[in-house]
């Protein structure tokens, strides 16, 4: 008796446990499409978009054809909305095209109504050519503050963007305007010499939006802003010395294709110096480039205005360069770039770059800043094929 009074209990206990998870199990809601609100985007040239701190879109095609972004989201109210726009303009001149000053734009409309208008926040950071100068352009670029897109970040001393006329943006490519029905192009109140543009507006619930799904994702993909440059030193280092080898034998890392490190070049023992080494017994030919300038177009702020480079065996100095175009083999270093698959700099840029080929045995390269200007750099190694 005692014995079928234990196992009716277990019995009871047990089921009662899976009742329960059954339970909690059936009130689990996933999100499905009909949670979903389309995002139709448009940018004259450049964007990529924020929501809440997570990028959730970026045009695929760099300026040419004006490309439109169209995309489904699952909002989270109240839900910031961060954009960064480009239009395309040499970062050292604001020209495009050789000597033509262009123009911006940007439009978005969400499936809940949301529209880009006067009420967005705007700020430009990249400006030029100053006073329209197209025959001796000079840009001012403005360090793009950290967290640009996260919900916190404070944008209430920003200017209120200005609205402007389809007609005047000109809008091309796969536009479709009935994709932006009452939405209206904006920038900022220079539609021809800002270049780089930041927006921001925060959404407030619909009053008609019911949150009916209650899951929360176990993908985590918050760190892919600091990702997209690629491998990097922490920004606040001085002096790095990371090292990288070329041609090694372990057969398990594959082929050499090429090394980066991002970091803060200070002055005197605060310069970036990073190593290499050519293994093996054969020479290789390599592209090395100090980027500076051309960082803003990754969205990098404090970047080095001016950086040298110059390539040390020991204590001997083999090469130097300051400002990739302002030698007789520029055109080999830009062939380099291409066959590499690095992506190019703009003409007349102060970035560095030189053209080697390397007996085995050890360098280290030294990016400092033009009369002890300081700033981030961004170091490269290419295997040129």
């Amino acid at each position: 008796m005692i014995t079928s009074f234990r196992i009716l209990r277990q019995l009871l206990v047990s089921g009662a446990l899976l009742a329960s998870r059954a339970y909690a199990q059936a009130n689990l809601i996933k999100p499905g499409i009909q949670n979903t609100v389309s995002l139709n985007a448009y940018a004259d040239n450049w964007c990529t978009i924020f929501i809440n701190g997570k990028m959730v879109a970026v045009d695929a095609i760099d300026f040419l054809p004006h490309n439109q972004i169209s995309i489904k989201i699952l909002p989270e109210y109240p839900m910031t909305i961060a954009v960064l726009a480009k239009d395309n303009a040499d970062p050292a001149t604001g020209l495009e095209y050789g000597n033509k000053i262009g123009d911006g734009g940007f439009i978005l409309k969400l499936g809940d109504g949301t529209i880009t208008n006067r009420t967005w926040r705007a700020k430009c950071f990249f400006k030029g050519p100053l006073n329209s100068n197209v025959s001796a352009p000079t840009v001012s670029h403005t360090p793009i503050p950290a967290r640009w897109y996260e919900v916190d970040f404070d944008d209430s001393g920003w200017e209120f963007a200005t609205e402007y006329p389809a007609e005047r943006v000109g809008p091309d490519g796969d536009y479709v305007a009935t994709d932006f029905t009452f939405a209206k192009f904006i920038w900022t109140s220079d539609l021809y010499l800002d270049n780089t543009v930041i927006f921001r507006q925060t959404v407030t619930k619909p009053a008609s939006y019911v949150k009916t799904w209650n899951t929360t994702p176990d993908l985590k993909v918050s760190t892919l802003p600091q990702e997209l440059i690629g491998t990097e030193t922490s920004t606040g280092t001085i002096g790095g010395t990371s090292t990288g080898t070329i041609g090694g034998t372990n057969t398990e890392t594959g082929q050499f294709v090429n090394l980066s490190t991002r970091a803060f070049v200070g002055t005197a023992d605060g310069v970036l110096i990073p190593g290499l080494v050519i293994g093996g017994t054969t020479a290789k030919r390599v592209l090395v480039r100090a980027v500076g300038p051309t960082l803003a177009a990754f969205t990098v702020s404090g970047f080095l205005a001016d950086p040298t480079l110059t390539l040390f065996r020991g204590t001997t100095a083999l090469a130097t360069n300051d400002n990739w175009q302002e030698q007789t083999d520029s055109a080999t270093v830009a062939n380099a770039a291409i066959a590499s698959g690095a992506f190019a700099l703009p003409n007349g840029s102060k970035d560095s770059a030189v053209v080697l080929t390397l007996a085995p045995g050890s360098y280290t390269f030294r990016v400092a800043g033009v009369g002890g200007t300081t700033g981030i750099a961004l170091i490269e190694v290419y295997a040129v094929p």
